[in-house]
């Protein structure tokens, strides 16, 4: 609230002054998390701002090619030595039967907040500029010379932690340009920041304690109890991160900036492939333009070999991106593997996988989504393989040994409330958008402070965002 108000005092005509109000709120708001990482993220903003001023000003394109990777290498020499560095280690260890630490020091830090994010965000800046040097000079994407919109165009703190992944092109220039306060904007802004919050706090947190319940102790779970807990981890993961999202986007409305939207009703899907163009849509997109187009593009003759090692390839890495675990990386082939199996024409058919489940009653393909994505959920959320495995067993053995028990009962109520929203609001980004045109004033009110006497009575002790670790 303070740097709202401060940030709207200092006024329209003052963009340079509010920049660098954004800025320091900024740094500040990832400085109370653990300050020793601020100078990683500044780093790693002046590296890559330095980086595409380079290529910009570089006539070679052998030069421009090694400022380039001079940007890559630093981005993801960081991501490595963070995030990845003990787990190869550790695989090491155990490929070749060593003893843990085996005469290594480890690197014993946390993840930096919002590494993944940040490292993508500004990596696909540099790369941008890099590729719009050998298109039409009037379509080139010119880096900019201030210095502090590219700082602020890494560190909006609104999506610094957990995303959207925002594109130079889409975010820069609203730095660049002048915003102009709008009393309607910021009413959609509060309105769409108390939907994530009842998202993530009455529904995603209610269901994570009965998740965490079960997976810390599946052996002490039946199967109907195992797969239960499974669909209710599904729709935490999701009211968990498009909880998130909705209170990034709405607090960016605040002080006049438009992020991407992130999600699209995922589960409504009628395959995975539509699933994956609706959940994490700025993830899929950055992978999809970055990885799997130029690994495609860089054949001779694009195949349908070529397209299935683009996909088995991106998707290992879309895995391995959300951590350093086999669970993971599992997570990504059993996606790419069933992305692969979609695109193939069926038995006798000259149709796809794909292509039929567009045509089957919905009921038929939704299950068939849900099935998939309940599966994949199961790598998502295991600690490790071990425990997947055990999962997996028990669900299959059809046991009814162990507790049963419906693990949130009536709460469910609030899940419920949720979809049905969603749903019936689905031409709107959220469900309590433009709501002033839909329900009087006294029944709008009503929901709002509904909403909120929900999220302080019924709130449990906070849990982070899914999403934080990544």
């Amino acid at each position: 609230m303070i740097v709202y108000l401060a940030y709207w005092a200092i006024g329209t005509q003052h963009r340079n002054a509010q920049n660098v109000l954004l800025l320091i709120a900024s740094y500040v708001f990832y400085g109370l998390w653990d300050w020793r990482f601020l100078g990683l993220l500044v780093m790693s903003s002046f590296i890559d701002f330095i980086a595409a001023r380079a290529i910009a000003n570089s006539e070679k394109r052998n030069r421009q090619k090694l400022y380039l990777w001079l940007s890559i290498v630093w981005n993801l020499g960081v991501l490595f030595t963070f995030k990845y560095f003990n787990f190869f280690v550790d695989s090491f260890e155990a490929l070749f039967g060593m003893e843990a630490g085996g005469g290594y020091t480890f690197w014993n830090v946390a993840i930096p907040l919002g590494l993944s994010f940040y490292t993508f965000q500004t990596m696909s800046y540099t790369i941008d500029v890099y590729r719009s040097r050998s298109d039409d000079p009037s379509k080139r994407f010119h880096p900019t010379k201030n210095i502090v919109e590219f700082f602020c165009f890494v560190s909006f703190f609104p999506q610094l932690v957990a995303g959207p992944i925002e594109k130079a092109r889409h975010l820069l220039p609203q730095f660049e340009n002048k915003r102009t306060f709008d009393l309607q904007q910021s009413k959609e802004g509060l309105r769409q920041i108390l939907w994530g919050l009842f998202k993530k706090i009455i529904v995603a947190e209610k269901l994570g304690i009965a998740v965490t319940m079960v997976f810390n102790n599946p052996e002490g779970y039946n199967s109907i109890t195992l797969v239960f807990a499974l669909v209710l981890f599904c729709f935490q993961v999701y009211c968990d991160f498009s909880g998130y999202t909705d209170i990034a986007i709405g607090t960016a409305k605040l002080f006049g900036f438009k992020l991407s939207k992130n999600f699209n009703l995922p589960y409504l899907s009628k395959s995975i492939s539509e699933l994956w163009q609706r959940w994490h849509i700025t993830l899929t997109r950055w992978f999809t333009d970055y990885v799997y187009i130029p690994m495609v593009q860089s054949a001779k003759k694009i195949t349908p070999i070529r397209r299935a090692f683009g996909i088995l390839i991106t998707f290992t890495l879309v895995g391995f991106w959300h951590g350093a675990n086999w669970t993971f990386i599992f997570f990504g082939m059993v996606s790419a593997a069933t992305l692969i199996l979609e695109r193939l024409p069926l038995f006798r058919s000259k149709k796809t996988l794909k292509q039929k489940l567009q045509s089957v009653p919905r009921i038929f393909s939704l299950a068939y989504v849900f099935v998939i994505f309940t599966l994949l959920a199961l790598f998502f959320r295991a600690d490790n393989m071990s425990q997947v495995g055990i999962f997996l067993k028990r669900i299959f053995s059809f046991t009814m040994e162990g507790a049963f028990t419906t693990l949130i009962g009536y709460k469910l109520f609030y899940l419920v409330f949720i979809l049905l929203a969603e749903m019936a609001t689905k031409q709107y980004d959220y469900p309590l958008q433009k709501l002033e045109l839909r329900l009087p004033r006294v029944v709008r009110w009503g929901v709002y402070y509904a909403l909120i006497i929900f999220i302080i009575r019924y709130a449990e002790p906070k849990e982070a965002f899914i999403y934080f670790q990544f």
